[in-house]
């Protein structure tokens, strides 16, 4: 079981900065034999993340969090030319599953506590503070959801789950059809 799983919600797990002008994942994509691929800063940025995020978490022994945290992003870049927060949001959940700090992004809640999520450029320090707290997520009030699976089948559980929401069939209602009389 995940050791934060007991955690008091709030309690911050971890604190780090990234620094370098975060990219967002979704704008100026490029399609590439007809696969759609993030942009290339996006990709450069990704690459770039490797080292810290690893450096604060995997390479102290951590294992990825498999239990709701709340995630709260501070993003300085250098110009007034940002991307919208969604974007970033996006990009840093993608990155903190890909360099296994979060098991899943979907146990991700984006906080913000009172302040926007994009502050003033600063040419000199551009970079992203990331700060993970201990938040339930919805799932966890299911009775014994997280003890029931091995830490393998949480991912494909959680994948699934998302699967089932995104690719649920959506049905028109059926029309009436109304015959006047002549």
């Amino acid at each position: 079981m995940d050791k934060h799983f007991e955690l008091e919600d709030g309690i911050k797990i971890l604190e780090f900065f990234m620094p370098g002008r975060p990219a967002t994942k979704k704008t100026s994509q490029r399609i590439v034999r007809r696969r759609i691929l993030p942009s290339e800063r996006y990709e450069n940025y990704e690459k770039s993340c490797k080292e810290i995020f690893e450096s604060v978490w995997k390479d102290k022994g951590e294992e990825p969090i498999s239990c709701g945290v709340s995630v709260k992003i501070t993003i300085t870049t250098n110009t007034w030319v940002i991307g919208d927060q969604v974007g970033y949001q996006q990009a840093i959940g993608d990155i903190l599953e890909k360099y296994k700090i979060v098991r899943n992004d979907i146990l991700i809640h984006w906080a913000d506590f009172g302040k926007h999520m994009i502050t003033e450029p600063d040419k000199n320090n551009p970079g992203c503070k990331i700060e993970i707290f201990r938040f339930r997520h919805p799932l966890e009030t299911r009775t014994n959801f997280f003890e029931r699976f091995s830490e393998k089948d949480k991912d494909q559980v959680l994948k699934k789950k998302a699967k089932k929401t995104t690719n649920a069939k959506k049905t028109k209602p059926k029309r009436k059809t109304i015959r006047k009389k002549l």
